[in-house]
């Protein structure tokens, strides 16, 4: 396999957006390699007394970030990521699972990163041809 290099996924999610269960916040191809993931609080949560969340995969819902309390949490407040990859075998998804919500978030927002690798086994020419 050959790695084609390491890219960092950054996607700010609203609290007020959020669902019970897992919300999607990146597909990821199979032959990725997840080599961190973790979470940034932007704006703190308001209206919500209680919301506790994990980062993980379709497999792994906690493979990162297990249990993160977001509302006692201030702007900058950072989740810090579990030890450890998550290499995907086949296509699945970068998740935040909402573990707990207790009452309605007026605002609140989360930036969610991931580091990724992708090793296909595809050489650089073959993919910068795939990409035009």
């Amino acid at each position: 396999m050959a790695l084609n290099g390491i890219r960092m996924i950054s996607v700010e999610l609203e609290a007020t957006a959020l669902s019970a269960g897992a919300n999607t916040v990146a597909t990821l191809p199979a032959q990725t390699v997840i080599l961190a993931a973790g979470v940034e609080v932007t704006e703190a949560l308001t209206g919500a007394s209680a919301l506790t969340f994990d980062i993980g995969t379709g497999l792994d819902d906690d493979a990162f970030v297990a249990a993160y309390a977001m509302a006692s949490k201030a702007v900058g407040a950072v989740a810090p990521s579990i030890a450890g990859v998550a290499y995907l075998t086949a296509e699945d998804t970068l998740d935040m699972t909402v573990d707990t919500l207790t009452g309605t978030a007026t605002a609140g927002k989360l930036r969610v990163w991931a580091m990724v690798a992708d090793v296909d086994g595809k050489g650089a020419a073959e993919v910068a041809r795939d990409q035009v």
